[in-house]
């Protein structure tokens, strides 16, 4: 059997979530066996060495080249097909960002004398295909046909949950998987995914197991053990909160007076964390609530206005609702939300004037009144369908505050104002996020 290699960042925030959508997709078309079990993004290969004893050469080479790179950021953007060295491959697109075209055109510079690339991409990186692989080794026929399908039960409704044939096969759980995860919504179609992530370790596989693991926020090479250690991908998922501006170190001032959004928070919510793709790791849903709380206070202080537009806590492991409110800053205005029924002081909605914009406070944005003209500001979508509710829609007149869309923080409404201004309504086009993203 031929040695070969593989340089690939692993999906990190969107693991579960792209994992359990792939799997969703082999069983609506029989390929289970041709689907991709570990989502990644390959940098360089699959590839040989010129001379077998090099290994130590390659672990060196490619820790030299991302000594001075951080987090990679992308988005998984909708799917493609293409033909693949054995056969085709159906994937999801990736954008990436300027720092993985960079490290990827870094690597393939470095091996290249002393490896022999199996990937005739790697000697035209200006044209590589950025992806994240569904299925591969296909015949062409098959991977036109799931892409077909996917684009007619997406645009036509025509392939529902519904048929008796795919209900058999798909399992509960990968229903209601699909349904959270905005896979399959509540009418039942399977939309395109739209996410944000960023590859936070270089993986290197030897055939089919990981020869080494070059961590990007912990700036080395993990030990065997601490590839697989959770309390070591909890340091970095830290590290790189840090870094994302998702973890906050300190007090922002603002004016007294100044209003404030956010919606979402799924408090001791352990499963929102994998749903939502959350910068946090499921296995301590504590951790998460104390950094938002932080962030909360962190962005506000007692002199502020706070709207928060419903679903402050949910699940079994969370404290009451009343606990929660005693540690956050503010004067706060509740929303209800789905989950917000021991909030006694919630409101169904609000309305609001503000630099001679109108603007209506509300969980869910299909409760407005068709009648209404102003601008929307909603949660309740949180990151699942960005495509129909990003941060800001001009189009649709719409501002979604869930808590992933604005980085985990509550955002001042003078800064969407601003934004508005300055950016959104000059361009014409929505702003999928309210932290950097990949446009």
């Amino acid at each position: 059997m031929e040695e070969t290699y593989l340089v690939e960042i692993r999906l990190a925030r969107t693991r579960w979530q792209i994992k359990k959508t792939i799997q969703v997709i082999a069983k609506i078309f029989g390929v289970e066996t041709n689907q991709e079990r570990h989502p990644h993004i390959t940098l360089y290969g699959p590839f040989t060495l010129d001379n077998p004893a090099r290994v130590e050469d390659l672990l060196e080479n490619i820790g030299s080249c991302a000594s001075d790179i951080g987090p990679l950021s992308f988005m998984l953007d909708s799917w493609e097909r293409r033909d693949g060295i054995h056969g085709s491959v159906v994937a999801f697109s990736v954008r990436a960002s300027p720092e993985l075209v960079r490290l990827t055109s870094i690597i393939g510079q470095g091996l290249s004398s002393f490896t022999i690339s199996l990937n005739a991409w790697d000697q035209q990186p200006d044209k590589k295909w950025f992806h994240a692989t569904i299925a591969n080794r296909l015949p062409t026929i098959k991977a036109e046909e799931i892409l077909h399908g996917l684009d007619a039960i997406y645009k036509n409704n025509s392939f529902t949950i519904s048929s008796r044939s795919v209900a058999f096969r798909l399992s509960s759980l990968f229903i209601s998987l699909a349904t959270k995860a905005g896979i399959l919504p509540q009418h039942k179609k399977i939309s395109p995914v739209l996410l944000d992530d960023a590859g936070l370790r270089i993986t290197v596989m030897h055939n089919e197991d990981i020869l080494g693991e070059y961590d990007l926020l912990l700036k080395r090479w993990l030990s065997p053990e601490e590839i697989h250690d959770p309390l070591t991908w909890q340091k970095t998922m830290a590290l790189y909160r840090q870094h994302a501006g998702f973890e906050l170190k300190g007090q922002t001032i603002h004016d007294p007076g100044e209003i404030f959004l956010i919606s979402d928070l799924h408090l001791g919510h352990v499963n929102i964390i994998r749903y939502c793709s959350r910068p946090f790791v499921p296995s301590d849903v504590a951790e998460m609530d104390s950094i938002l709380i932080a962030n909360w206070n962190y962005s506000v202080s007692d002199e502020n206005y706070v709207y928060f537009l419903g679903d402050l806590r949910y699940g079994r492991e969370a404290r009451l609702a009343s606990e929660y409110c005693e540690l956050l800053n503010g004067k706060i205005t509740f929303v209800s939300g789905n989950h917000d029924g021991t909030i006694k002081s919630a409101i169904p909605f609000i309305y609001l004037t503000y630099e001679e914009q109108e603007f209506l406070l509300l969980h869910d944005p299909t409760d407005a009144p068709a009648s209404f003209s102003g601008w929307i500001i909603h949660g309740h979508h949180h990151n699942n369908d960005l495509r129909a509710f990003p941060f800001i829609d001009p189009n649709a007149k719409r501002i979604n505050v869930s808590a992933e869309v604005i980085g985990y923080s509550p955002v001042s409404l003078k800064e969407i104002c601003q934004t508005l201004r300055e950016r959104v309504l000059p361009s014409g086009r929505p702003l999928l996020l309210r932290y950097p993203y990949i446009d």
